[in-house]
């Protein structure tokens, strides 16, 4: 299973062109091999970050490298990663872009040549300006207050702007204007998310958030590029009470959203926001229901997500674990997770890159000292890191007193799949037995949390 970082969620939801129907793209490259450890292109032909597709590209002996593959769309700017940076790249059917990626330091730098190197040169630009790793830190020791980040995209967007003045097509200087326009609303209210968060407000509270949300065009296809359009959508969960949230969702839908395109992408987003943060504590068999009706004119929607809704009758309370993983201590030794039956067991499943794992973790390090000496329950981690270096190097720095654990790509694959586990951080109980007691448990930061778990004890 392959899991987003941050920088890739924002460009899926933020930043693709898709105009007319074509046939295909072609881009062409060099780049330094020093320390170059992944490459990437990144495209969603419809702008919809549920369905980005990434291409690994392998440069040759000299460097070089290429991307040529059918979309339908005449122009497509796409998100090119270079290990952990991202580079915009203007596409066309039957020109040629060409990028060349050169080491500075502990970075790369972009160079563009070809056909529609503009276009490619202010892409770029936008999604540097835009990258969300800039407005937050996954490290609340690093982090900043909110108004450092509001002060920064600030600037940058000044920056952008003086970046649009070079583009001299009137189409092309329109477009992306309206489109960093809207990622710029976007990039304010994620900062605005996370200050409620930090304030412990509703983020309805803040008058910027409804004169936005108001202002957002539910029909206009820009906003799934922009990213606004799911805003839109969250704020009519917002205003719904807890799990009709995704029922209020499809009504909205089917009675405001008009225009195809941005129709079938909520259907989509529905299922798949469903899926990934709400399943494990919601009525999976009557949303289903509800849903395949709502999107009964997409029925590739509806064979998508089938298999999802009949394996999460798999993790229901009392049932056997799905899945049995291999997991790996910090020390390498292994065992598996049923070697620690026997005693009740709460999981932590969780990523060092994931900003709102790591904002559990107070809460989990205060349920690790509640329940010290008690031999009735465990507490662990479980994580999902692509790689152990981040993984040993927070642990090395930070210390935990709970067993921790970390999955192979493999096992992780398998885990995933098997525990229907879409999104982090995810909170699994495990009874005695060892039979599932919940597969999608309340977080550490909930306060009827220490309850739950004794009244197992």
């Amino acid at each position: 299973m392959k899991h987003l970082n941050l920088r890739k969620l924002l460009f899926i939801t933020g930043g693709l062109i898709c105009l007319s129907t074509v046939h295909a793209q072609l881009l062409k490259g060099t780049i330094s091999a020093k320390g170059l450890e992944s490459l990437q292109v990144a495209y969603a032909p419809d702008g919809d970050m549920t369905g980005c597709s990434y291409i690994g590209l392998k440069p040759d002996e000299m460097g070089t490298f290429s991307f040529d593959v059918d979309l339908p769309v005449q122009h497509c700017d796409v998100g090119l990663y270079v290990n952990n940076e991202i580079f915009g790249v203007h596409l066309e059917k039957g020109k040629t872009a060409i990028v060349h990626l050169q080491r500075n330091g502990d970075k790369y730098t972009a160079e563009f040549d070809g056909d529609n190197a503009k276009l490619s040169r202010y892409y770029s630009a936008y999604l540097q300006a835009f990258d969300i790793m800039k407005y937050f830190s996954a490290d609340e020791k690093d982090s900043h207050p909110s108004q450092y980040y509001y002060d920064l995209l600030d600037r940058e967007y000044a920056t952008l702007k003086n970046q649009l003045s070079k583009l001299d097509d009137k189409q092309w200087h329109a477009y992306y204007a309206k489109l960093s326009e809207g990622m710029y609303t976007w990039s304010k209210l994620r900062i605005l998310l996370d200050q409620s968060y930090e304030e412990e407000k509703k983020v309805t509270e803040y008058p910027y958030y409804n004169k936005a949300i108001a202002a957002i065009d539910p029909n206009d296809e820009m906003n799934i590029r922009n990213n606004l359009i799911f805003l839109w959508l969250g704020a009519i969960k917002e205003s719904s009470e807890g799990k009709d949230a995704p029922y209020r969702s499809m009504d909205m839908v089917e009675k405001r959203v008009t225009n195809p395109a941005v129709r079938y992408c909520l259907t989509r987003y529905i299922a798949y926001s469903f899926f990934t943060f709400e399943a494990g504590t919601s009525d999976v068999e009557k949303f289903w229901a509800r849903y395949q009706f709502f999107a009964k004119d997409y029925p590739q929607l509806i064979e998508q997500y089938s298999e999802k809704a009949s394996s999460l009758e798999k993790i229901a309370q009392n049932s056997a674990i799905p899945y049995d993983p291999v997991m790996s201590r910090p020390d390498g030794t292994t065992c598996k997770l049923s070697d620690l039956f026997g005693s009740f067991i709460y999981i932590d499943v969780w990523a060092t890159w994931c900003v709102p794992c790591r904002k559990e973790i107070p809460h989990l390090e205060k349920l690790v000292e509640h329940f010290a000496g008690n031999n009735k329950i465990q507490i662990i981690s479980i994580s999902i890191d692509e790689k152990r270096d981040p993984w040993l190097k927070m642990l090395n720095r930070d210390k935990p007193k709970w067993p921790q654990f970390i999955l192979s790509p493999e096992e992780e694959q398998k885990f995933m799949d098997a525990w229907g586990i879409a999104g982090i951080p995810r909170f699994i109980m495990i009874d005695k037995e060892g039979r599932i007691f919940s597969a999608d448990a309340i977080r550490p930061s909930n306060g009827e949390i220490i309850s739950t778990l004794e009244k197992q004890l």
